[in-house]
């Protein structure tokens, strides 16, 4: 018999776009994603707020562009901080050329160009999770997607600070979210050009919570209506909803549930920190799942962005912990992709910030310090405080020795991340 041969990733050539490329780009993704027009799909490329050119990969094989994708520089507030991040997004391959290995082969390339230039973190959405797993990202976001009547919501005197947003109201919602964001957990920084390049013109409803000072916004929310059903069983998505006091929160979820007589239903995707699931009079979910036992069914759990390290010790250095944070710990890690990652790092915690250094046969031998066996993928969960260590470890999901798990249980604790709906790349 004829042995069977190894199939060899294809001999793609990687580079950046250039202004000649953006009919071809325009193409490739008017073919790829199926969209309504060619025109607005050249426009993605030459007039977006958040990237240029410059920022476009592309992939020949035999002189052809047959994959994209886009590079999109962003930062993000981790504890209070902010932290650059680069996004993955709008990766595309031509229908024809499919299933041979080239998105891969693509994501490799980034991969490494990231690493080379110094960027030590990514995110992106996947269009499945287990393909971008094997690509070394892993879960970041987790969110509850609700579907409810207004009626669950609690009234508020409140609500009488709610009023329609105004042209003049627009310099202080694009501050009051800056200021918000700020106290986030993986919030995207909004530059002016996203607000009026984008959110601006977008068709749907906002309104703003002002304060007891005439003119001080201290919240808004956004929301797209539906009339398909008629005028009287409207259906709401809510898009974003912000609130930088309590009289505020109140203030709009009164608005929401005023909407009651009119309104069927609320969707919205909103942090899995529970606040949400609190507010409602009793669980409901107007797209119900399945039914387990005894619960009572609130809103099914949304994936949202995933996470890669593509520098370890970058990262770690980079990223702000806990100011509690104590201790030292070896931190083992393999990364199939990136050989420079596999390796063990020895990681020492203190106000706030992490040093690191290599972890050799004679540090080992000096000072032993409990060690933390995981795959890449999983050092992006951990440190960003989606699951906590001590679970991982009881999962199976990392290795622990010597209680290492249990020491950096609180190094990497914090809020549910959320990068916000209307940030999505």
């Amino acid at each position: 018999m004829t042995p069977m041969r190894t199939s060899r990733p294809p001999a793609l050539r990687y580079r950046s776009a250039r202004r000649t490329d953006v009919e071809t780009l325009a193409d490739l993704g008017f073919r790829a994603y199926r969209v309504h027009s060619m025109e607005k799909r050249r426009e993605f490329y030459t007039d977006h707020p958040r990237f240029t050119i410059k920022d476009v990969r592309v992939g020949e094989l035999d002189g052809q562009i047959v994959a994209s994708l886009v590079l999109y520089p962003l930062t993000g507030w981790v504890r209070g901080q902010r932290l650059p991040f680069v996004g993955v997004g709008s990766v595309a391959v031509s229908p024809e050329h499919r299933r041979r290995g080239i998105g891969e082969t693509l994501m490799r390339s980034v991969l490494r160009e990231l690493r080379q230039s110094g960027h030590a973190l990514s995110l992106l959405y996947a269009f499945r999770g287990s393909y971008y797993r094997k690509m070394g990202y892993g879960p970041l976001e987790r969110v509850h997607q609700l579907d409810f009547s207004p009626k669950n919501l609690p009234t508020s005197d409140e609500a009488r600070g709610v009023r329609r947003l105004m042209l003049p109201d627009r310099p202080a919602v694009q501050a009051l979210y800056d200021r918000v964001a700020e106290r986030g957990h993986f919030a995207i920084a909004r530059k002016p050009e996203w607000w009026t390049q984008r959110l601006w013109t977008y068709p749907g409803e906002w309104v703003v919570y002002e304060g007891r000072r005439r003119g001080q916004v201290e919240g808004y929310l956004y929301y797209e209506v539906d009339h398909t059903r008629g005028p009287f069983a409207l259906e709401l998505t809510l898009k974003e909803f912000v609130a930088s006091t309590p009289e505020a929160h109140r203030g709009l979820i009164g608005y929401l549930a005023s909407l009651a007589d009119q309104a069927a239903e609320i969707e919205a995707v909103v942090p899995a920190d529970g606040v949400w699931l609190s507010l409602m009079k009793t669980p409901e979910n107007l797209k119900p799942g399945p039914s387990i036992g005894l619960y009572l069914d609130a809103g099914n759990v949304g994936a949202g962005a995933m996470m890669r390290v593509t520098d370890v010790k970058a990262a770690l250095e980079s990223f702000p912990v806990s100011t509690s944070a104590r201790g030292e710990v070896v931190i083992e890690v393999d990364d199939a992709l990136l050989a420079q990652n596999s390796r063990a790092w020895r990681a020492s915690a203190r106000e706030g910030r992490i040093k690191v250094r290599f972890e050799t046969a004679r540090t080992g031998i000096r000072a032993r310090a409990p060690r933390l066996k995981l795959p890449v993928d999983a050092l992006a969960t951990l440190l960003s405080g989606t699951l906590a260590p001590t679970r991982a470890a009881e999962a199976g999901i990392v290795e622990s020795q010597d209680g290492a798990a249990e020491a950096v249980d609180s190094w990497f604790r914090g809020p549910s991340p959320f990068l916000y709906l209307l940030n999505g790349f």
